[in-house]
C-alpha cells in the first residue's frame, strides 16, 4: 500500500507541490519567528540577571544597558573611576565592575574591564589577563581571524573598522574563552588599564594631530580616571534601593536596573512576535483552503480510477486509507523540510545578528516548536481526513 501511494503522488506533481510549498511557509515562518523570539527573550533575561544595578552617564537608559550588557551602540559618555572606588568602600555591594569602550578590533569592540567581568566564562586555552595590554578574546573572534594564545592583536581607534590603529600599543592574547551563545564570543576583553594606556600613550604621542584624526566619538572614550559605566551587584533589596536613591539624584549619572530596563525592549519584541504569529495563523488557514480544494480536485479526478479498484474487489475503506497515507506523506516531508529550513535561516541570521550582540544558536529546539510542528502536520491532513471519512462510508460505485 506505501510503495503504491507513492507511485501514485507522482500522478499529481504539480498539485502535490502547491500543497507541500504552502505547508513550508506557514511552517517555516512560524518556527522561526518563535524560535527567534525566544532565544532573544532567554539571551537578555540571563544577561540582565547577573548585575542589579548599572550607573552611567545621563542619556538613554536602553542605550546603556544595551551597551554594557550586550556590547551594542556607543557609549554614553564617561563617569569619574572615583565612583567605582566610592561604591567599593560603601559596605552595600557584593560586586563592582568598570566597563569601557571605545577601540575594536577589526569588528570585534575592545570592553575594558576587571577579570571579574568574565566571571562563570571558561577559557578554552590560555589564562585570564592579568597585566596591562594582556587580552582575552570571544570564541567567534579567535576562530574568525586564527587567533591563539601568545598572538599580538593591533587594536583601532574607534567602533568601526576605519579607525586610526594603536600600533604603538598591541595587545597580547593570554586566553581564549569557550564559545558561550552571547555577545561574549564576538568580544575582546582587557584591563580598563590597558584602555587608559593605550589612550595615554596616543596622546603623548600625537597630540594634536591625534584629535584632528578622532574627530567624531571621541567624547565617548574613556581616558586615565574615566570609565564608560558601572556595573553594580548590590547586597540586597535594601541596599539596592539606598544606592539608587543616592545615585539618582546626581543629574550628571544615569543608575538603572537593567532588567526592567530589557523587561520594556523585549515587550516590544513579544508585541512583533505576536502579530507574526497571527500572521501565521491567518497563512495557516488559507492553507487549509488551499489544501482542502486540492484534496477535493484530486478525489474528483481519480473517480475512474476509484471506480476500477472498486471493480477488482477493493474495499472502500483501504482506497481511503491509500489517500490518507499520501497526504500524511505529503505533510510528514513538508513539516520536516519546514523545520530544516527555519534553522538554516537561524544559521545565516546569526551572523548578521552577531555585530548587534544577538547570538542566535541555529541548533536549539524548542518543544513548542514540535507542537507548532504536530499542529501543522495534522491540519494538513485534516482535508483528506474528512473526505475520506466521507468515502469510505459509501461502499457503492
Amino acid at each position: 500500500m506505501f510503495k503504491f501511494a507513492i507511485k501514485n503522488m507522482g500522478v499529481r506533481k504539480v498539485r502535490l507541490l502547491l500543497v507541500i510549498l504552502s505547508i513550508v511557509i506557514s511552517a517555516g515562518v512560524g518556527l522561526l519567528s518563535y524560535n527567534v523570539a525566544a532565544q532573544v527573550n532567554e539571551g537578555i533575561m540571563s544577561t540582565a540577571a547577573y548585575y542589579d544595578m548599572i550607573i552611567g552617564p545621563s542619556g538613554s537608559a536602553t542605550q546603556l544597558a544595551m551597551n554594557t550588557m550586550f556590547f551594542t551602540d556607543k557609549p554614553l559618555g564617561t563617569v569619574p573611576y572615583s565612583y567605582v572606588e566610592e561604591l567599593r568602600q560603601s559596605g552595600l555591594t557584593n560586586l563592582v565592575v568598570p566597563f569601557t569602550m571605545g577601540d575594536s578590533f577589526n569588528s570585534a569592540r575592545i570592553i575594558g574591564t576587571t577579570p571579574v567581568f568574565l566571571e562563570g566564562k571558561a577559557l578554552a586555552e590560555g589564562e585570564m589577563f592579568e597585566d596591562v595590554y594582556d587580552a582575552v578574546v570571544g570564541y567567534e573572534v579567535a576562530k574568525t581571524y586564527g587567533l591563539k594564545t601568545g598572538d599580538s592583536i593591533v587594536t583601532s581607534h574607534g567602533l568601526n573598522t576605519h579607525g586610526l590603529e594603536h600600533a604603538a600599543s598591541p595587545l597580547t592574547l593570554t586566553g581564549i574563552l569557550k564559545k558561550t551563545g552571547t555577545a561574549y564570543d564576538n568580544a575582546v576583553f582587557t584591563s580598563y588599564k590597558t584602555v587608559w594606556a593605550v589612550h595615554g600613550e596616543e596622546e603623548h604621542g600625537e597630540g594634536e594631530h591625534a584629535e584632528e584624526e578622532h574627530g567624531e566619538g571621541e567624547e565617548t572614550e574613556a581616558h586615565e580616571g574615566e570609565v564608560c559605566a558601572i556595573l553594580v551587584k548590590s547586597k540586597g533589596f535594601n541596599e539596592y534601593y539606598r544606592l539608587s536613591d543616592f545615585y539618582s539624584q546626581n543629574s550628571r549619572l544615569l543608575c538603572i536596573n537593567p532588567a526592567t530596563v530589557l523587561r520594556e525592549v523585549l515587550d516590544q519584541v513579544d508585541l512583533s512576535a505576536r502579530i507574526v504569529f497571527l500572521l501565521c495563523g491567518i497563512i495557516l488557514v488559507m492553507n487549509i483552503m488551499v489544501i482542502s480544494v486540492i484534496t477535493l480536485l484530486n478525489l474528483f479526478d481519480a473517480k475512474k480510477e476509484i471506480s476500477l479498484m472498486r471493480l477488482i474487489g477493493i474495499s472502500m475503506g483501504h482506497i481511503a486509507l491509500l489517500y490518507l497515507i499520501q497526504n500524511c506523506i505529503t505533510g510528514l516531508f513538508a513539516v520536516v523540510l519546514a523545520m530544516l529550513l527555519s534553522h538554516c535561516c537561524l544559521l545565516f541570521m546569526s551572523g548578521f545578528v552577531a555585530s548587534m550582540g544577538i547570538v542566535l544558536n541555529a541548533w536549539i529546539i524548542y518543544p513548542v516548536e514540535w507542537a507548532i510542528a504536530v499542529l501543522v502536520f495534522a491540519i494538513s491532513v485534516l482535508p483528506t481526513m474528512i473526505s475520506i471519512l466521507s468515502m469510505s462510508q459509501k461502499e457503492g460505485l
